[in-house]
């Protein structure tokens, strides 16, 4: 049996070979795209995903904010990297230092950024980001296009980008083609200056798929980049998309079995008893628990896979351990491997089923397990 990499008891495993898989795919779907690994890539590792997706010709990186994109830097990456989150004023030291592409909404940065190039002798390249009804960050569509004016006119700045971001692209088509119209007729107002971005994006994961017309042609093709995240990862936004797509699961998390006692009948399991066997059960203690971000949500619900059997989670999931049962499991015995999250034969146990039962979404699951566990990666 496979052995974990010491001395860790629990851990991620990562498929590259999934990834590469996923980010092809993908790419059929968009004329550029942009791939979204934020939040350490949503748990399966920043730069050894960039690694991956850098070999197979991505020009762009998408993180959060001015430290990922140095992070990035200090690994030798050459591609742009546009920060999604907008920067405040204070880090346009560090933005043109590492040759960042901040997202820009405010005439307070666009000056701070013009003035930071200009006593350096250099140039910066922004997106400006356009609120079309997302609500979060960037200027109001309808004031768009003269703040865009404004922003090209500082002689040190490119504006090379203009994005907008989907709430709704997964429930309401409608307000995602409204979405789309102020968009165009932002493009449209920019008259003779449209011509000078090199960019214009919107679609994230769900976007991408859900409103494929749009990327290819419609609406004028004003789209011509595309910002996947979670479906690099082999994950869906909306159920039903699978039957558009064929992805493959990146991250798995397998973890071993400590214990396995018989627990009688009348005997309850784990803090508050909240689970109590109605006749006897053979349990099997495992090494993870909710400081390893298994949530504590996922008590008397979840299941793990031994032995490619479904082993139901036993009461309240501990800081380090959880109880299953295995009664039907044959043989097992401290040592042997679970499988959290993953594949093992005919059986799987997906980032979005655990998402139903812990009440999140499937983001939610990998990048917590992803952060917090040890990773391998498999090519």
């Amino acid at each position: 049996m496979k052995k974990s990499p010491e001395p860790f008891l629990s851990w991620v495993e990562i498929d590259c070979a999934a990834l590469r898989h996923n980010f092809k795919v993908l790419k059929k779907n968009a004329v550029e795209i942009l791939p979204v690994i934020k939040a350490d890539a949503y748990g399966h590792g920043m730069i050894a995903v960039a690694d991956v997706l850098d070999r197979l010709g991505a020009k762009i990186f998408g993180v959060s904010d001015v430290v990922e994109g140095m992070e990035l830097r200090r690994y030798g990456f050459k591609n742009d990297i546009l920060l999604l989150e907008s920067p405040l004023p204070a880090f346009v030291a560090d933005i043109v230092t590492c040759g960042l592409t901040p997202s820009v909404c405010t005439l307070e940065l666009a000056r701070a950024l013009n003035k930071e190039a200009g006593d350096r002798g250099q140039k910066v390249k922004v997106h400006i980001k356009v609120d079309t009804g997302m609500g979060r960050l960037g200027v109001w569509h309808l004031e768009a296009a003269e703040f865009i004016r404004l922003v090209s006119g500082f002689p040190n700045l490119i504006v090379e980008g203009v994005f907008t971001h989907f709430p709704l692209a997964d429930s309401d088509s409608n307000y995602t083609r409204q979405q789309l119209k102020h968009l165009t007729n932002l493009t449209e107002a920019l008259g003779d200056l449209k011509q000078c971005v090199r960019y214009i994006h919107a679609a994230n994961s769900v976007g991408l798929l859900a409103i494929p017309h749009k990327l290819r042609g419609g609406l004028g093709g004003i789209l011509n980049m595309a910002r996947p995240g979670l479906m690099l990862y082999g994950l869906y936004p909306r159920e039903e998309l699978r039957k558009k797509i064929k992805l493959k699961p990146v991250m798995s998390v397998k973890t071993h079995v400590l214990y396995v006692k018989i627990l009688q009948k009348g005997r309850g399991v784990s803090y508050g008893h909240t689970y109590v066997a109605k006749k006897d059960r053979k349990v099997a203690t495992l090494a993870i628990g909710y400081s390893d971000g298994y949530f504590r949500s996922l008590s008397n619900k979840a299941y793990v896979l031994i032995a490619d059997q479904r082993c139901p989670v036993l009461g309240n999931v501990t800081m380090d351990q959880i109880m299953v049962d295995v009664t039907a499991v044959k043989k097992v015995k401290a040592g042997d491997i679970a499988v959290v999250l993953g594949a093992d034969k005919k059986n799987k146990i997906s980032a979005e089923e655990l998402g139903v039962f812990a009440g999140t979404i499937n983001y939610e699951i990998v990048c917590n397990l992803g952060n917090r566990l040890e990773r391998e990666y498999h090519s």
